[in-house]
């Protein structure tokens, strides 16, 4: 699915072709995915999972950030092929549950860092995960519009419009 989808747009991507490559039916692809964007929003996320994996082990949230960045980066023709001109909403959804689920376990690792604020409210802390998610994956959309792939670059600007709180 991720060598057909960073071949073309995903919209051109088949239930045929996915079958024809990956050597199954079309009862088997249906038993795992309801569409090809919905089968590559979860590839995309597994893959995210496993970038992620680094953030118990660091003590800068700019290393999660480049480690996600790095995925983008190496799926850029497929997340640019999912793009319409924002990603297709499967993709778009499970890149915001993922970096909100990074989020949440930055926070619950470092709780120093947390303002009180959101600290001793699950619902304002939601709304503030929320909120850094989804303009995390507007900074992605817009830097893979423009096609740099400096990375540096990209983690110090999404970095730098974030809320203070998250980067002490």
């Amino acid at each position: 699915m991720l060598e057909l989808a960073g071949a073309m747009p995903v919209a051109d991507v088949t239930v045929s072709a996915i079958c024809a490559a990956a050597g199954v039916t079309r009862d088997t692809f249906y038993r795992h995915a309801e569409s090809p964007v919905q089968l590559l929003a979860d590839a995309l996320s597994a893959e995210i999972d496993a970038a992620m994996e680094i953030l118990p082990q660091t003590d800068a949230i700019g290393d999660g950030e480049r480690a996600l960045l790095e995925h983008i980066r190496r799926r850029a023709s497929v997340y640019r092929g999912a793009m319409q001109p924002l990603l297709a909403a499967p993709v778009r959804s499970n890149l915001e549950a993922s970096i909100r689920s990074g989020l949440l376990l930055w926070a619950e690792l470092h709780s120093e860092i947390v303002p009180p604020v959101f600290a001793d409210d699950p619902s304002a802390m939601r709304i503030a995960v929320a909120y850094a998610a989804a303009g995390t994956v507007g900074a992605i959309e817009e830097w893979l519009r423009s096609d740099d792939d400096d990375i540096d670059r990209a983690v110090r600007l999404i970095l730098a419009a974030s809320p203070e709180w998250w980067l002490r």
